[in-house]
């Protein structure tokens, strides 16, 4: 007659590790896995700066700032020195007007121009009959280096004119102060010179620009010095 089987038999030992061997096979959900354990390691690589890195980015930082403010004080001097060049510029050209009385005293600028302009046609205007005529009423027109530089000049007419048969007129067209300062002045003058031959009815004209300088000796302008432009 068969035996009842009691607990803890055999029987009963081999269903438990069957059972044990279906809860190993069962498979894990995949929310409940582990993590791998590196993930849960703060990343030193990330979080911690490089000293040289900080270093260079404070560096970089200095530099931002400094550039707009070398920039801004840069701006600030070329301000400062284009006021200061303005206003010096303007002094300048204040004193050079207060010096230059040809801008503000019409009397004096008149007197300079009618007397230069009168010298001027006196002393190139001469007939072949008469040339020494011409030469001693320009020495009391001229002074100075003017003296020298007219004799020179003035040589060659008293060699050529009188075989040439040659009579000049000279005419002062237009004339300009350039400067007057007290006792000095510079005059630009435009003349015509009409050049005739005695005894033929050959006539030339031409033209020519001066620039004198001229002083004031004894309450009367004589040229100081002649620069002469030829023009057609």
């Amino acid at each position: 007659m068969p035996h009842d089987q009691q607990p803890g038999s055999p029987a009963t030992a081999e269903a438990e590790p069957a059972e044990a061997d279906d809860a190993r096979t069962d498979p894990v959900p995949d929310d409940e896995l582990d993590d791998d354990p590196d993930d849960d390691e703060p990343e030193h690589d990330e979080l911690d700066d490089d000293p040289d890195d900080e270093q260079e980015a404070a560096t970089g930082g200095r530099r931002r700032l400094l550039v707009p403010l070398i920039l801004g004080a840069l701006t600030v001097i070329l301000g400062g020195f284009g006021t200061w060049a303005t206003v010096h510029a303007s002094s300048l050209r204040a004193q050079s007007a207060q010096q230059n009385t040809a801008l503000i005293d019409p009397a004096a600028t008149s007197a300079v121009r009618a007397q230069i302009d009168s010298a001027v046609q006196t002393i190139f205007s001469y007939s072949y009959a008469n040339t020494g005529a011409t030469r001693k009423a320009a020495q009391q027109l001229l002074t100075g280096s003017a003296i020298e530089q007219y004799d020179s000049l003035f040589a060659l007419v008293q060699q050529q004119a009188p075989a040439q048969k040659l009579v000049v007129v000279t005419t002062v067209t237009n004339s300009a102060v350039e400067l007057l300062t007290g006792s000095q002045a510079r005059v630009l003058i435009f003349v015509n010179q009409q050049d005739t031959r005695a005894g033929t009815s050959q006539t030339s004209y031409g033209g020519a620009m001066l620039a004198v300088t001229a002083v004031r000796q004894a309450g009367r302008w004589k040229i100081e010095n002649i620069d002469t432009f030829t023009g057609s």
